[in-house]
């Protein structure tokens, strides 16, 4: 009987240890929406650029103080610089708000955010909040040190379908990492004229003062003007460091893999010591069929309630399968007794 309890408890630890790395699969990490994401996810994240094209002017956000607004009444007949960011990126996001930054400062005092030209931050994460946006703003503007950026740089946000129709009208291509709890998405920005036409892409997180500028100016005397180059090195948020400048191993990746890669190892073994165990072999086997299909559940595209749902019926049935083999082996022993 001691022996019985001893291999039920090792049969125990094995369940458990199995299921274990499914609390990782559902945990937020504070960066990024830990349950959804985009629907219509693309496999890559790049700007499509769609150069001489209108944004729709009547699409409706709310701005930083709650107040909703179309683009029209942002972009306000200006030129206007639009960026697609999400404001808890980790990564790129900040870098590009920054650059804008940095390259505004670098305009000229007689050039100015709010007289000459208008800038457009629209988050891209339906999740994120005026609050959020809030905050933002109030760090960017006093960065700017310039008291016209206060209603010439707005911070929106809005529902997921306004948002993807801004994203589609731009050639804006992103995808929601379901692992990671982040988004992958192109960097840049969007040089609009003051009728919404799409002028010019700038690529990367920085941004040169003389061209970004000038490039405002030509779409100020003339609302059709296209900029006459594309631009093809767009950095992805994936796995990026912003520190560096460049894309490095994901340290969250890498620990998630070992951890998977240890669990797998305690599972072997404690499989191994109850394979003796009559009837265990069954479960054994079908514990190992789970572990072949969590990879394939955990990167597959299905809505949040297939995956609970596939996990809860997996789980309900390994345990019941357990107990009934669990009780068949233990009269068998009892019987051999």
């Amino acid at each position: 009987m001691k022996v019985n309890r001893v291999n039920a408890a090792k049969l125990f630890i094995t369940v458990v240890a199995l299921l274990a790395p499914l609390a990782s699969s559902f945990a937020g990490d504070g960066l990024a929406p830990g349950s959804t994401g985009p629907d219509k996810a693309t496999a890559n994240a790049n700007y499509e650029q769609k150069l001489g094209d209108k944004v729709p002017l009547d699409l409706s956000f709310l701005d930083e103080n709650s107040n909703p607004v179309t683009l029209g009444e942002c972009i306000n007949n200006k030129p206007t610089i639009l960026i697609l960011a999400y404001y808890r990126c980790p990564m790129l996001c900040g870098e590009v708000l920054n650059g804008v930054l940095d390259s505004m400062r670098q305009m000229g005092g007689n050039f100015t955010c709010g007289k000459e030209f208008n800038v457009l931050a629209v988050s891209f994460d339906h999740k994120e909040q005026p609050e959020l946006a809030r905050v933002k703003k109030m760090h960017y503007v006093t960065e700017y040190g310039r008291k016209e950026a206060d209603w010439g740089w707005k911070f929106l946000t809005g529902k997921r379908p306004s948002i993807e129709k801004l994203a589609e009208a731009v050639g804006f291509h992103y995808e929601y990492d379901r692992m990671l709890k982040e988004y992958n998405h192109p960097s840049g920005i969007i040089v609009l004229s003051p009728n919404g036409t799409i002028s010019q892409y700038f690529a990367g997180i920085i941004y040169p003062p003389k061209e970004l500028k000038e490039s405002l100016q030509a779409v100020a005397k003339d609302n059709d003007f296209v900029g006459s180059r594309e631009l093809r090195d767009f950095f992805s948020c994936y796995r990026f460091n912003p520190h560096t400048g460049k894309y490095t191993a994901e340290v969250k990746g890498i620990m998630r893999s070992a951890g998977a890669l240890t669990l797998l190892l305690i599972a072997g073994f404690y499989a191994w010591k109850c394979w003796r165990i009559p009837g265990v072999r069954v479960l054994v086997i079908g514990i190992l069929g789970y572990l072949s299909l969590v990879p394939v559940i955990m990167f597959a595209r299905m809505p949040n309630f297939a995956f609970v749902g596939i996990y809860v019926l997996m789980t309900i049935a390994i345990v019941v399968v357990g107990r009934i083999l669990w009780k068949s082996a233990k009269s068998m022993a009892s019987r051999a007794a």
